[in-house]
Formats: C-alpha cells, sequence, structure tokens
C-alpha cells in the first residue's frame, strides 16, 4: 500500500509520524494510528526504549511511536508524486 491509497486522516498521521524519529502514543493514538500499525506503516516500541525521546511515565501513553521502513518508504513515495 502506497500513501496515496490510504484514507486522508492515516496520511495525515504518516506525515506528521514522519517529522521526526519518535512519536509518545499519547500524542497520537487512535483509528488512524492502528491502521498504521496493522498496515505496517509504524510500530509501538516496548516499554523503556527509545525513552530518552519521548516524555518519562509509565503506562501505554508513555510508549515511543515511529514509522517502519514501509511506512517510510510510504512517505517518500508521497513526497515525490508531489
Amino acid at each position: 500500500m502506497t500513501a496515496s491509497t490510504i484514507p486522508a486522516e492515516h496520511l495525515f498521521l504518516l506525515r506528521w509520524l514522519g517529522e521526526s524519529d519518535f512519536s509518545q502514543y499519547g500524542e497520537c493514538h487512535g483509528a488512524a494510528l492502528d491502521s498504521l500499525v496493522a498496515l505496517g506503516m509504524a510500530q509501538i516500541h516496548k516499554p523503556g526504549e527509545h525513552q530518552s525521546f519521548i516524555a518519562k511515565g509509565d503506562g501505554l501513553m508513555f510508549r515511543a511511536v515511529s514509522l517502519t521502513e514501509a511506512g517510510r518508504a510510504a512517505l517518500a513515495a508521497d513526497k515525490v508524486s508531489k
């Protein structure tokens, strides 16, 4: 699946996640993130992984989220098509 074939709200989140190496789950959780994870375009990291990039805390809302290689490839293809 490419960036041009996913719904607009998912594409918005894909682009937003692509602006930094890691984001905090609490900033981007919801149906769009769930879909990107299911499509293999984003990943939710294990507790404690990449913690230096996000706010400190316990629980799911403080876990790191990032694009996968597939997500970065879809984002790159989207930028080329513009």
